[in-house]
């Protein structure tokens, strides 16, 4: 470990041992109070009565159950000061999560597509731009929930031939930027619902000037002409299924050509507006030996070159890494969330992609500030210097927390990692383990 960083997070947590809490103003750094404010008057969650635990401290509980994945809800409350009142009289348990059912989902959805929104829009140096389109990527994630009958009869769970899985599980489609890995939109519910289905809702969140990455499951004519004629300049680059039929209507080059394919009658039947035949850009290649297809509406092959194009596919990637920054960084690989209610587990689920956007929106900032891609900073340490923060400063503490920000960020490149080194994960089929013992040559005698 870099002998640098641990002196640097020492003399952190020294410094922020020594400040002492005044007023309910220190994560206006973070997330301006007016927003979530706003957020409350427009659900109609606002507090009318003075409680321990108001609306608008209980939006920063939520956000902190997914900062501190491992501390109990109760401890959140004590060690972020968000009871009013004095500290040795802190709530039972039991007040918190009446706090959260008061608040339900509405406030944490509508804050959530206002910070996507804002920090989402933020302008991005030219190199994290594609011939001058911004990058995103669709893609699903499923997590597993808490066992109770609630949750399994909201969300269900996977199954085979044999058994049901042992979690309910909870479906997700998220819209991500492949240079930031902010989350600009996220639509989820029912386990059983298709990405599909789910995707669909994103078209009208994905800005103009945009380029959006799908992996080969979400080949389907009325989701991509859909996205294309959502907006302006909103073009979609996937990698093409084996066996795909398709009609040559323009050859550019050998391996890159104008395609033609038909919509299927049971598209046309739900979608009479539908065309009879749709178009797209194919392009071939060999890669480690192995012949690939892509298929993309950038048809015009002088501002997008075909070998570009099938480069720029790998930051599809991206929006895989962003995941597991989630459930490996923020979440600790746990097993389940941690609501046992239906409404509770979709606000938890608002509350860890504002808490990921959170985090991931300050590391944009610092990485702005070195000149260098965001993925070139360690969302690992800075992900723990942020929280260590939030940890061990009281809540109510103005003016400090933004000086520890500006602190950081001037130190942000402590946490520099080198260049990413590219690689190939191919995939293979193991055989799987024995449950019986290996025996040895002296046992076989």
């Amino acid at each position: 470990m870099n002998p640098f960083f641990l002196m640097n997070l020492q003399h952190d947590l020294d410094y922020a041992a020594e400040l002492a809490p005044h007023e309910f103003e220190r994560f206006a750094s973070l997330i301006d109070p007016a927003w979530i404010d706003e957020a409350l008057q427009q659900t109609g969650t606002v507090s009318l009565r003075r409680r321990r635990l108001p609306a608008e401290r209980m939006v920063w509980l939520v956000i902190g159950l997914a900062l501190f994945r491992n501390e109990p809800i109760w401890h959140i409350v004590q060690q972020l000061d968000l009871a009013d009142g004095p500290t040795p009289n802190a709530p039972v348990p039991s007040a918190a999560v009446a706090g959260r059912e008061r608040l339900g989902e509405a406030p944490m959805a509508w804050l959530f597509e206002r910070l996507a929104s804002c920090w989402g829009s933020a302008a991005i140096p030219e190199q994290g731009l594609f011939h001058g389109l911004r990058s995103y990527a669709v893609d699903g994630v499923v997590w597993s929930l808490p066992d109770t009958p609630a949750n399994g009869e909201k969300f269900g769970r996977g199954s085979n031939a044999q058994c049901k899985g042992a979690w309910p599980q909870l479906r997700a489609v998220c819209l991500m930027d492949t240079y930031t890995h902010l989350i600009r939109a996220a639509e989820f519910g029912d386990y059983g619902t298709s990405e599909l289905s789910f995707a669909r809702s994103l078209m009208h969140k994905v800005p103009d000037g945009s380029l959006t990455i799908f992996d080969r499951a979400y080949l389907s004519a009325t989701l991509l002409l859909d996205w294309q004629q959502a907006g302006q300049q909103r073009h979609w680059l996937m990698r093409a299924r084996s066996g795909l039929r398709y009609e040559v209507m323009c050859q550019f080059a050998p391996d890159d050509c104008l395609v033609r394919f038909a919509v299927s009658p049971q598209a046309r039947k739900q979608r009479p507006d539908l065309p009879s035949h749709w178009q797209a850009r194919l392009i071939t290649c060999m890669i480690g030996g192995e012949r690939r297809q892509y298929l993309t509406s950038l048809w015009d092959v002088h501002r997008f070159p075909a070998r570009e194009i099938v480069a720029h596919y790998m930051q599809r990637w991206e929006i895989e890494l962003g995941f597991r920054e989630i459930k490996q960084g923020m979440q600790k690989n746990a097993t389940t969330l941690r609501s046992k209610l239906p409404a509770l587990v979709r606000q938890e689920v608002w509350g860890t992609l504002i808490a990921y956007n959170l985090l991931r929106h300050e590391i944009a900032r610092m990485a702005d500030d070195l000149h260098v891609p965001p993925q070139r900073l360690s969302f690992q340490w800075l992900a723990l210097a942020i929280t260590t923060a939030l940890y061990h400063w009281p809540l109510q503490t103005p003016g400090t927390f933004p000086k520890r920000l500006a602190r950081l960020r001037e130190q942000a490149s402590a946490y520099l990692l080198p260049e990413r080194r590219t690689r190939s994960y191919p995939r293979v089929v193991k055989q799987p383990r024995s449950k019986f013992p290996m025996k040895n040559a002296s046992q076989l005698n």
